[in-house]
């Protein structure tokens, strides 16, 4: 995990992304260090700037190491959102060229929670099942497993199906949908033997396989997604732009996204904005005075609490008969829903846009040091949240800030090296002539 901010008004976009990376072992999270790299120029010809966070390796490929590549391929653009779809391009014909059974790994690793998860909740239910029984009767061998088995399993497999209903169609590197061949079946109709316990039936194994491709076709993303942020300017953009995605790896050859962020700062849409990725619930809780925890906290509250002060009123009221007090009972469940519905479409939002107006109309106009002293700020402040807390260091080490304007193109304020550059003068040198030949007519790298 990470903290990350960008900062964007119509001057500048100010980038900033702390160190710290989590080493894990399958689902165990083994080690933090706090020296990784997540924020980089993108292009050798466009003022751009990209940070990455959560996962930092592409079908087993580092990816500051990707990203280092397409700088020196990509050719300049007129709009941000172009060089995002080139670099997706680019990450999809990489993974393409991965070997099978590096592919075949990860689409197993994808489709293989949503099996795992059915058949755990199964397990907990069927154990809560017995142990009930057993509190009854006292009489295990009373308990006919064929008989409730299948149904905990239905009810297993529908509360998945429900997760999923209201999920949104993902996109995929070069194809509208996917395409499920008869191999491509076959691997997941394998999956599924291997995992799903015996009692299962034809019909509940068609549901669970309907469960898997819906994983695959939906914006539902595994744990090693990563998400990727690119902003800057294009060449016909006067004001800066930020689009953010997340990937998924491959399925069946294509790169799977979603578009979670596309901010052009204009002088007739939002004229500043700040953005946080990763763990952000600090960021939002300074910026629109509450997170998701602390909303969903008071929902909870609400829901629980306001029921409980009807029931006490109408303890205290008198009745003609029952039809008038289940008349008045039905009106107040009513108004409790309406209150519900308004806490979390009308106020909430309130709060929220009311707080970032006030942040962002100071933003709109921050000289380029203040944005990036802002920006540093608040990844710290996420920093030293964790910090104090229970739990693993999750956001820490050093903090890169890069401010990006078109007067002086990609610029860093804060920059981490793992090496002293006092002993290092050759290194810059040889940074000196590769970027020199590339100013040459015709030298390295020149694009038409």
């Amino acid at each position: 995990m990470t903290a990350e901010i960008a900062i964007l008004n119509k001057t500048a976009v100010a980038l900033a992304a702390d160190s710290a990376v989590t080493i894990s072992a399958g689902s165990r999270e083994e080690k933090i260090f706090d020296s990784a790299d997540k924020l980089f120029e993108l292009s050798n010809h466009n003022p751009i700037g990209v940070m990455l966070y959560n996962g930092m390796s592409f079908m087993q490929i580092p990816l500051p190491e990707l990203v280092r590549a397409f700088r020196e391929k990509c050719c300049a653009v007129n709009k941000i959102e172009e060089v995002g779809e080139l670099f997706l391009e680019y990450l999809s014909n990489i993974g393409k060229e991965a070997p099978r059974n590096i592919q075949m790994n990860h689409l197993s690793y994808l489709i293989r929670p949503v099996i795992v998860g059915v058949v755990n909740r199964f397990k907990e239910n069927m154990e809560e099942e017995i142990e009930k029984y057993f509190k009854e009767s006292r009489d295990l061998s009373k308990i006919k497993v064929e008989d409730i088995a299948p149904k905990i399993l239905d009810s297993a497999i529908e509360t998945f199906e429900k997760l999923l209903s209201g999920r949104k169609n993902a996109q995929f590197v070069g194809a509208s949908k996917l395409t499920f061949t008869k191999a491509r079946l076959s691997f997941i109709q394998k999956t599924i033997e291997q995992e799903v316990p015996a009692v299962a039936n034809k019909n509940q194994k068609a549901r669970i396989l309907s469960l898997v491709k819906q994983i695959l076709e939906k914006d539902f993303l595994s744990r090693s997604k990563t998400g990727v942020v690119i902003a800057g300017f294009g060449r016909n953009e006067i004001f800066p732009t930020l689009v953010s995605y997340e990937i998924d790896g491959m399925v069946f050859g294509h790169l799977k996204y979603k578009v979670t962020n596309n901010v052009d700062i204009d002088r007739n849409g939002p004229k500043a904005r700040v953005i946080p990725f990763a763990q952000k619930e600090m960021v939002e809780r300074f910026l629109y005075g509450l997170d998701d925890n602390i909303r969903s906290d008071i929902t909870k509250f609400c829901r629980e609490t306001i029921p409980g002060i009807r029931t006490q009123i109408f303890e205290k009221l008198d009745f003609p008969d029952d039809e008038s007090r289940d008349a008045l009972e039905e009106d107040a469940k009513r108004a409790e829903a309406e209150f519900m519905k308004g806490l979390r479409s009308t106020a909430f939002e309130k709060i929220r846009s009311e707080s970032r107006a006030e942040i962002e109309d100071m933003v709109e106009f921050m000289p380029k040091p203040e944005l990036a002293t802002m920006a540093e700020a608040l990844v710290n402040l996420t920093s030293i949240k964790r910090r104090v807390s229970r739990g693993m260091e999750t956001v820490g080490g050093p903090i890169d800030v890069a401010v990006i304007s078109q007067s002086e193109g990609f610029v860093w304020v804060k920059r981490k090296h793992y090496f002293p550059a006092e002993l290092n003068s050759r290194y810059f040198e040889r940074v000196r002539e590769r970027l020199s030949r590339k100013e040459v007519p015709g030298g390295e790298n020149e694009q038409p």
